[in-house]
């Protein structure tokens, strides 16, 4: 029988890594059962984060808790828009606040998705140096849910890039890993964004996982946007490859010829187009690469 919301596997987990990690800050973001302070000691280090922090905090839980109620969608477009205005707010603070969300996400006794997400989230933004560690084993520990282990590595690759190409590199472009990861796709995402958080091209990587056809599709189309988004004679020749291939991945076609449009020079662009057309056997294919070049080329 699956566990129960409350009996999630990551429970135990995050206390575990929360322990084991020493993040040594003012909010002190573990409880009395990593240490010997009492209770009372844990929650006094809450004051050094303002009280208007605290109900901002509280808030953002609520809104991001599923209403057990049927409500009218204006209520839930309200709830999201104030969760999305609290997540910017919130994440601009110091890092006591972010020690502030780790400790409320330790205490929680119960899983939800959407609250554990935001909390994370809040955390990584508000001390990316003290959270570097959780969110690497939050990654790559198998036990918390598969979407709390994917936005763990998207916000390291945003918040701690060095860490998370560590992390990244056995990873990306890996068809068989011989173990459970976050999507392929959410890989090559935090992969590129640490690339550009650390100063490297990610582009030869990306190369390799926009071709490699044993890859699923959506992370060679993710692959292949972030190529569309970093002009580069390596990332062409990936891209003029995809835009010929002959598996019958129409959409994966397109995208490379979307992303050519966006990195080469306009008149490069269209006499690719113009090469590919004239040898085009799809039907489909050639009326997509016709409107192309009617939209974007002269003659």
């Amino acid at each position: 029988m699956p566990p129960t919301r409350d009996q999630s596997p990551f429970r135990p987990l995050l206390g575990r890594i929360l322990c084991a990690i020493p993040l040594a800050l003012t909010a002190g973001a573990i409880n009395s059962s990593c240490s010997e302070e009492p209770k009372h000691a844990a929650r006094a280090n809450d004051s050094t984060v303002s009280a208007a922090d605290q109900a901002l905090l509280a808030e953002l839980v609520e809104v991001s808790t599923p209403l057990k109620e049927t409500v009218t969608s204006d209520v839930t477009d309200k709830r999201f828009v104030r969760r999305l205005e609290l997540l910017a707010e919130l994440s601009s603070r110091p890092p006591a606040v972010g020690q502030a969300a780790l400790q409320e996400l330790q205490r929680r006794a119960e899983a939800v998705q959407d609250v554990e997400q935001a909390l994370l989230q809040v955390a990584a933004k508000c001390d990316p140096e003290g959270t570097a560690d959780l969110l690497a084993n939050l990654a790559t520990e198998y036990g918390p849910s598969l979407f709390l282990r994917t936005e763990a590595l998207l916000l390291l690759g945003e918040t701690a890039p060095v860490r998370a190409l560590e992390v990244l590199k056995p990873w990306i472009g890996n068809a068989r890993p011989g173990r459970t990861l976050p999507p392929q796709e959410f890989i090559v995402k935090a992969w590129a964004d640490a690339c550009d958080g650390a100063g490297r091209s990610p582009v030869p990587e990306l190369c390799d996982v926009a071709t490699n056809l044993l890859l699923d599709g959506a992370s060679r189309v993710r692959a292949v946007k972030e190529l569309g988004r970093r002009p580069d004679p390596a990332g062409e020749k990936a891209l003029r490859s995809i835009l010929v291939e002959s598996t019958g991945d129409g959409y994966l076609r397109r995208k490379a010829a979307q992303a050519l449009r966006d990195s080469l020079p306009e008149e490069a662009a269209c006499e690719v187009f113009r090469q590919v057309a004239d040898r085009e056997a799809d039907p489909n294919m050639l009326r997509f690469l016709i409107d192309m070049l009617e939209e974007h080329c002269e003659g």
